[in-house]
């Protein structure tokens, strides 16, 4: 329910805090990632908290603990940093929900440390999995529906498709019989919140 971010000095042995985030729930650094950045080269540190009740990076300084700016924002979640190019102050990241259609899609964006626009780098209404390069100068897109077989590019950092690497077949899937499962949308029992779902039919 709390986190701590301090920073120590091993020839002195001094330990001051920085920031601290306590919550009535749980807290964590991200979805299945610790997104949480130090940068000591220009003495700050990203910091991933959904205090707006939605996953978002901010960032803080070093010296005195002060919020900088939020980094992201809006009723969309931020799942994980991927990378953080330190010459250009862009941040990569997966993020669902901000764009229209099914909210557990999750897309590839940038955006500066600075401020700025939040830019989508993989375009296609699908769930993307992302592989950077060694260099990060490019990534390998997989993407997918649970109705549309899967298709595999290679993208450079702005989102630009290089090369095409594969698209599923399932020509022998649908020869035989095999229908793909229907997506739906249904009211919680609260009456207001969306629930998403598949509905598998019997082949036959």
């Amino acid at each position: 329910k709390e986190a701590i971010l301090r920073v120590a000095d091993p020839a002195t042995g001094e330990v001051r805090t920085v920031l601290e985030e306590r919550v009535a729930t749980y807290f964590e650094s991200g979805n299945d990632a610790v997104n949480w950045r130090f940068l000591p080269e220009t003495g700050e540190v990203l910091w991933w908290s959904e205090r707006s009740n939605w996953g978002h990076l901010y960032l803080y300084d070093l010296a005195t603990g002060s919020l900088k700016r939020p980094v992201t924002g809006g009723d969309w979640i931020v799942h994980q940093l991927r990378h953080v190019d330190r010459a250009t102050r862009t941040l990569y990241f997966t993020a669902s929900g901000r764009e229209p259609g099914d909210p557990y899609f999750e897309y590839f964006y940038s955006v500066s440390m600075d401020g700025g626009e939040v830019r989508l780098l993989t375009p296609d209404s699908a769930h993307h999995t992302i592989t950077l390069s060694p260099d990060a100068s490019f990534f390998i897109d997989a993407a997918s529906t649970p109705t549309h077989p899967g298709r595999v590019v290679v993208r450079d950092m702005r989102g630009r498709e290089r090369v095409r690497l594969e698209t599923g077949d399932i020509t022998r899937l649908v020869e035989h019989g095999w229908q793909p499962p229907t997506p739906f949308t249904v009211k919680a029992r609260d009456g207001s919140t969306d629930l998403y779902g598949l509905l598998y039919r019997p082949t036959r």
